[in-house]
């Protein structure tokens, strides 16, 4: 008993807590007359007496105590001092009820358990043995002591609680992960708390354990039963299983894999036939209901030194053992069981070495390496070492057997995979890194400059051939406002002076797709809607004036006369080889059931149905579209990609699944996983295949923003994605051609998906993206913004070389509602080199022919590129592409451009054409390739959409018929 260790000649014990101590019986003590009443359990051994109503358990020391003397403290704070003869170490003591100083009653007492009520120690306790014990983090304010971790514990409303190592709580209702009584006792709860150095706050994989009781839970039996060490016995077993012994489990680690689910009726029978019924030959049963099924034991698995020591019942039969705290019933049909060495770490994995054992706490993002796989049949550092840099990774990890960040493996059992909270960590070694980021300095790094405030957050931005930009917002958003505008760059000053309101908009164009048309004046088509009519929406904006001189034209809408065949939204819309317009997907309205079909405009047939569109829904809106030069079409939606015959639209040919984050391959690149398409250049004589690059997106488990691009050539036979590190996660990504080759990458958030409060941690870093440069070598980090720019962000490309950045209407209470617009200068202007100009007179090209221009402030050594129309919304850049046509300048400074084949390399449309001396660009003029081929200036004839510009050369386009209606409102430029 605890009292026996108080180095007293006569202990005793009176009713279930207090002890007496003492040399001598003082009167008028003596026995019980009645020979009775010690009668009362203990409170810490239930099985034993401790007196009674004014009775004592008298016990009388009978060893010898050793020779020497020491102080020790009461609880009263005074010193007691003892001789040597009164000293006893605990270990030594041996108790027996004194039948010689006094004669008590021989008869045995009965004990009537107590009922507890609050806070009672349960003792030293495993952790960590599979994961923690108690699976709730406790909440303390401050160093800690048992007393506040047990409130924290309580007031959370757990009845368990218990400190580790000093200074750590944790709490919960139940113990989970093989959570039990030490097998060493209090051997390793040895650590002081750190808040008050008397008390014990655990160990290493230690808990100080307290229960709460609440004075109603059933007593305790005081049934014991005695342990034996004899062969257990079972019945109904798999062919050949028997039993191979009780075997030490941890702590710290399991030598057994495949923990099934607890079972509260568990017998060595049902827990053997699980096993082998999954195909495990090796079933291992510990403390009362787990059961772990493997091959095989690891870890160098010992026998414990005593069978015994498997003295746990089975939940499901009282008869047989099932383990213990840290021990398990091994039961097996090998002869000889197979167990492994204890793993070391692999030094050397290819071109990765072996750097350390580091700690690895916290949880998502920020653990030290965040991206987490899981590979339960065949984790070793082979595997996980290839898995990260295939995605470029140069440092990796592995923890708890089966984790990979970028496990005892299955693959390979001897080599290390981490444990609880500690990483196996290896760094990428050879001599040529997986990439290398740039990180420009200075104004070689570009910058953001501010443009001036806008009337409306524009869902679409689209550069006009008349040198402005369209914005289109939800109609009627603003007080008093049409929703739709266009901005001069040309004029500074305030929001008045630098925009056109605009009228004509009947139905609302929020979340649809425009694209500029092939007709002679550049006209813009805007297709759906979320509602109602204006989910069969069909509007047209034909642009005129020139800068700093207005236009005067409106949008056409009327749905009586003009409209889709039927609703859509977040469609996406191009211009096909043969001119005509395809629409593509959507939704039926607001969050509606999918839309998985194609249509032409001007109508040809009914509708396509794409049967892969119904398959990828919700994660196929806004699909990407490219024109290939193979003659086909490719279409990018979700994860996956088709090419389409350009007649028939029928899928003729798959490519592989797009490549996502390192730990979910089912991660998208489209809306609403929303990323970023662009094509590579296609460059004079254009015979290497088209490249297609993506970057961004986002993970569906966890929503991570994806940190990286991808690219492909389709038009390969055998096409294969390259995946190549972006410094940062990015989804609501947006992506602006710029003409000397490169691309900006920016906007967005670390986390979540579009739409209205799904994304977080905003992205206010550029990148950009120089596709001159070898792979892998591509990405520099560029100049931040202080502005967030998430969900309905927008990026283009306006004439004079700048990037037009606005928006963000993420409407959650983090991030405001943003209508600055910001202009990003790449390096290309920020360093004083000097920009070249050109005049040309014929802007309306037929493909492959000759056309003259004239070149001043540079030297001879020019290059041309042609940009694409385009019109940018939710990351999808409709029509953008880049060519380096052939150019000749012998006639210095008059040169020559062959404009490029059509229709696949460049389908009919109008483009941007920059002369670039040293990659720094001109400003830009706009030109005609490839002509009307589908008529559309003479379409649609109906009288809302009246005046037309015909077919025929390109026309003066800053006059035009004038369409303008008049509406009141604010007063913007007339």
């Amino acid at each position: 008993m605890e009292t026996a260790s108080t180095f007293v000649l006569l202990p005793g014990t009176h009713w279930p807590e207090p002890s007496f101590c003492g040399n001598s019986v003082s009167a008028p003590g003596g026995p019980a007359p009645d020979g009775d009443g010690c009668n009362i359990a203990c409170a810490g051994t239930l099985d034993e007496a401790c007196g009674g109503p004014d009775r004592l358990s008298l016990y009388e020391r009978t060893a010898a105590p050793p020779a020497r003397s020491s102080t020790i403290g009461n609880d009263d704070g005074m010193d007691i001092i003892v001789t040597p003869r009164q000293l006893i170490a605990t270990s030594s003591v041996t108790l027996s009820e004194s039948s010689k100083l006094l004669s008590l009653s021989s008869v045995d007492p009965t004990p009537t358990p107590e009922i507890k009520s609050g806070w009672y120690y349960e003792g030293c306790y495993v952790d960590g043995a599979g994961g923690r014990s108690l699976s709730q983090g406790g909440a303390v304010q401050g160093q800690m002591t048992n007393e506040k971790c047990r409130n924290a514990c309580r007031t959370q409303g757990y009845v368990l609680a218990g400190t580790e190592y000093s200074g750590e709580c944790f709490c919960g209702n139940t113990l989970v992960f093989g959570g039990a009584p030490a097998v060493d006792g209090e051997a390793l709860c040895n650590m002081p708390c750190n808040g008050n150095q008397t008390e014990v706050c655990g160990g290493p994989n230690r808990l100080s354990l307290f229960r709460f009781y609440l004075g109603n839970e059933p007593p305790p039996s005081s049934t014991t039963v005695a342990p034996s060490s004899a062969a257990p016995v079972a019945t109904g077993l798999p062919d050949g299983f028997e039993y191979k012994g009780c075997y030490v489990d941890g702590p710290g680690y399991r030598v057994m894999q495949n923990q099934q689910p607890d079972d509260p009726r568990m017998t060595v029978a049902s827990c053997s036939n699980s096993c082998a019924k999954l195909g495990y030959d090796v079933a291992g049963l510990e403390y009362y209901t787990q059961c772990f099924c493997d091959t095989q034991l690891r870890m160098d698995a010992y026998l414990a030194s005593d069978n015994a020591q498997c003295n746990t019942a089975c939940g499901g039969d009282t008869a047989q053992k099932c383990g213990g705290g840290d021990r398990l019933s091994v039961w097996s049909s090998q002869k000889k069981l197979k167990i492994t060495k204890k793993p070391a770490p692999v030094q050397k994995v290819g071109d990765w070495a072996y750097q350390g054992c580091i700690t690895s706490y916290g949880g998502g993002w920020e653990k030290p390496l965040p991206w987490k796989l899981f590979n339960e049949t065949g984790n070793s550092p082979s595997w996980c070492l290839t898995r990260c840099a295939k995605y470029g990774y140069m440092a990796a990890g592995l923890e708890y057997g089966v984790e990979c960040y970028c496990g005892n493996p299955e693959g390979e059992p001897e080599a290390i995979c981490g444990a609880g909270n500690r990483l196996t960590w290896y760094k990428y070694t050879a001599e040529e890194p997986l990439y290398v980021f740039g990180y420009p300095q200075g104004d070689a790094a570009g910058r953001y400059e501010f443009l001036v405030g806008g009337p409306v957050i524009p869902l679409i931005a689209q550069p006009l051939v008349n040198g402005k930009v369209s914005f289109l917002e939800k109609h009627g958003t603003g007080p008093n406002g049409t929703g739709a505008y266009e901005l001069d760059p040309s004029i500074g000053g305030d929001i008045f002076h630098a925009f056109r309101e605009l009228n004509g908009l009947k139905t609302d164009v929020f979340c649809s797709a425009s694209l500029t048309m092939p007709d002679r004046a550049g006209r813009v088509i805007n297709i759906g809607g979320w509602s109602a009519d204006s989910l069969f929406g069909v509007r047209i904006y034909w642009p005129n004036g020139a800068a700093g001189v207005n236009g005067t034209n409106d949008w056409q809408e009327n749905p009586n006369e003009l409209k889709l065949q039927t609703t859509r939204w977040y469609p996406t819309s191009m211009v096909m080889p043969n001119g005509s317009l395809l629409v593509v997907g959507g939704e039926n309205g607001s969050n509606g059931p999918p839309v998985p079909n194609m249509e032409v405009l001007p109508r040809v047939g009914g509708l396509k149905h794409a049967q892969y569109l119904l398959d990828t829904d919700p994660y196929n809106l806004y699909p990407f579209m490219v024109v290939l030069p193979s003659t086909g079409i490719m279409i990018q939606y979700y994860n996956e990609v088709r090419i389409l015959d350009e007649r028939t639209l029928d899928p003729i040919k798959g490519l592989p699944k797009v490549p996502a984050t390192v730990n979910d391959d089912t991660g998208g690149r489209t809306y609403p996983l929303e990323g970023s398409q662009v094509l590579l250049p296609q460059k004079f004589p254009y015979q290497e295949p088209l490249e297609v690059l993506i970057c961004g997106g986002a993970g569906r488990a966890p929503a991570w923003g994806i940190d990286n691009c991808v690219t492909i050539q389709p038009d390969l036979p055998e096409p294969e994605w390259t995946i190549e590190r972006m410094p940062s996660r990015r989804v609501l990504s947006c992506m602006t051609t710029l003409p000397d080759g490169t691309f900006l990458i920016l906007n967005g958030a670390e986390e979540g998906a579009a739409g209205f409060g799904l994304a977080d941690k905003s992205n206010l870093n550029a990148v950009l993206y120089d596709s001159r440069k070898p792979k892998h070598h591509r990405m520099s980090i560029m100049a931040n913004t202080t502005i967030a720019r998430m969900y309905h962000s927008e990026a283009v490309l306006m004439d004079d070389g700048r990037v037009l950045v606005s928006g963000s209407d993420p409407e959650d209470d983090k991030h405001p509602q943003e209508y600055r617009l910001e202009v990003f200068l790449p390096p290309y202007l920020t360093q004083n080199k000097a920009r070249p100009a050109f005049t040309i007179e014929n802007r309306d090209w037929i493909n492959e022919a000759e056309y003259s221009f004239r070149v001043t402030g540079s030297g001879p050594g020019i290059k041309v590129s042609l940009l694409g129309s385009e019109a940018s919304t939710h990351g999808n850049s409709m029509g953008a592409r880049i060519l380096y046509p052939r150019v000749d300048c012998g006639n210095w400074p008059t040169c020559t451009i062959t404009a490029p084949p059509g229709p696949y390399v460049a389908p009919p449309g109008w483009y941007r054409m920059f002369v670039l001396n040293n990659d720094v660009p001109s400003h830009a003029t706009w030109v005609r390739i490839g002509g009307d081929p589908a008529r559309l200036g003479n379409w649609p004839n109906t009288s809302s959409f009246q005046p037309l510009p015909g077919v025929g050369p390109v026309k003066d386009l800053s006059s035009s018929p004038s369409n303008a209606t008049k509406a009141g409102g604010q007063k913007f430029r007339a």
